[in-house]
């Protein structure tokens, strides 16, 4: 159940370093990282959506205390995509960084965060919306109307 206490805003280029922290905890708390390869992430990142924020190819909309304490998030990031002729944009919205700070679980706040980022994909004139989902996260976005793929990987 989700709180009234809490806002949801569009992220602006000064909160860079909070979707940094986001994103190197979510992959902390997903799979066993060394410190190191975190600190490198946070390190390589931090510059990669300061540049996206501020050209307005990465959105972000992060939910906050009535103290203004970032606790939870989710990016949407403008890929420039093929066309293909289902979507005829040359854009693919990508939701990710989608995180809550473990004190503010089970509250609601990553389908808020998350369904903002739907929300503007829609009112955007977009036609369809990807994410790749931790196991933590898959049934939230089952729930949401997201449905599994034919997408395959090969790691190199």
């Amino acid at each position: 159940m989700t709180s009234p206490a809490y806002t949801i805003r569009q992220a602006t280029p000064a909160d860079a370093a909070i979707i940094t922290h986001h994103r190197s905890t979510m992959f902390a708390d997903m799979r066993p990282t060394e410190p190191e390869r975190l600190e490198a992430l946070r390190v390589a990142f931090l510059p990669w959506i300061q540049t996206r924020l501020e050209s307005g190819e990465y959105l972000g909309w992060l939910a906050e205390t009535p103290e203004k304490q970032i606790v939870a998030g989710a990016g949407l990031w403008l890929i420039d995509w093929p066309l293909d002729p289902q979507t005829l944009n040359p854009r693919r919205p990508y939701i990710l960084n989608v995180y809550v700070e473990r004190e503010h679980r089970r509250r609601g706040l990553a389908r808020r965060v998350v369904q903002a980022a739907v929300d503007y994909c829609r009112e955007a004139g977009y036609r369809r919306v990807i994410l790749h989902a931790s196991e933590e996260g898959r049934l939230l976005y089952e729930t949401m109307g997201f449905v599994a793929t034919r997408e395959m990987r090969l790691d190199l």
